[in-house]
């Protein structure tokens, strides 16, 4: 059995999920299961959202197999939390030394990963060569292009978005009708004391140079610009003529905003999955992507060999 478990926000759950249906088409005669009991104590952004978003989608071949407690345990070598919601997290907190007893007597090291694998994200090549004969537990983000480049066209089929409606209608029909440019402004949480000094957020100098790349690739664009802080971009982007600030999606609602960037001819992306995801799934052929030569602030991003990603 192979289990991967899924944390953080939507854009890092969709990655993970490429990676468990990846794993589907490695490995067809194992079973493969998702751990999702991350958010049973943690309510960073919206929860577990893709059940939600992707799940009962008409044509979607979206599906998730969730994996119990007992087969969490035996792939993890560590007692999963098994309750939601307030008493999920001094559930946590009792079963803390327990599970570091099962690491430190080497319970983890019979289930397929090394302790020391078991503590970091492992690559690409061990993926391609698990020991289907034991049990194994992958955690970690996988978002680098070789997990989903040969993928996008299955993930689009997998990660349906249901059908806008209303203004977000409205909108996408505007965004299809003209040289469209969705450009992602990431800043919340990235300026917050558990982000701070470790991602970047991204100034005026890469936007404008984001908009002059897309200036020489397209005529007349349009500019949609997305963000938790519509009040910044608001003054910060200023200087930007033919935009429009799309600040209709909240809350629940909010993955609207990646669903309405798959609609634009070009994507302005931020550092975050929540944008390169948009970029990934977009609908256009021929889509233009620029993206940051720098996420974090102590190392580059990946060069994307995808065509029409230019890096800046």
């Amino acid at each position: 059995m192979i289990i991967v478990r899924f944390t953080s926000g939507l854009g890092n759950q969709m990655f993970q999920y490429n990676l468990y249906s990846l794993l589907k088409e490695l490995y067809p005669g194992t079973p493969v299961k998702a751990d999702v009991t991350w958010f049973y104590t943690n309510d960073e952004h919206h929860g577990f959202e893709l059940e939600r978003i992707f799940g009962g989608v008409a044509g979607s071949q979206f599906s998730l197999d969730k994996a119990s407690m007992a087969e969490i345990y035996r792939a993890s070598g560590q007692v999963p939390v098994f309750v939601k919601g307030p008493l999920g997290v001094p559930v946590r907190y009792l079963l803390g030394p327990i599970n570091r007893k099962l690491r430190e007597a080497g319970k983890p090291e019979k289930c397929g990963l090394t302790l020391d694998q078991l503590e970091k994200e492992i690559d690409f090549e061990t993926i391609k060569n698990l020991d289907v004969s034991r049990n194994t537990f992958i955690f970690g983000f996988f978002i680098e292009e070789r997990y989903y480049r040969d993928r996008i066209e299955k993930l689009k089929r997998e990660l349906k978005f249901p059908p806008l409606t209303g203004e977000n209608e409205k909108l996408a029909e505007r965004m299809m009708s003209g040289n469209s440019v969705s450009v992602h402004v990431r800043r919340g949480d990235y300026l917050s004391q558990k982000y701070s000094g470790k991602f970047l957020c991204l100034g005026r100098d890469y936007y404008e140079h984001a908009v002059g790349v897309i200036r020489e690739k397209l005529s007349d664009p349009k500019f949609y610009i997305f963000s938790e802080d519509p009040d910044y971009v608001m003054k910060e982007f200023a200087w930007l003529p033919d935009k429009e600030i799309v600040s209709i999606n909240t809350g629940n609602d909010s993955y609207r905003d990646m669903q309405l960037m798959t609609k634009c001819r070009a994507n302005i992306i931020a550092n975050s999955t929540f944008s390169q995801l948009g970029a990934i799934l977009n609908e256009n052929p021929e889509h233009i992507t620029v993206y940051p030569a720098k996420y974090m602030t102590d190392e580059d991003t990946e060069v994307r060999t995808m065509p029409g990603w230019i890096r800046i």
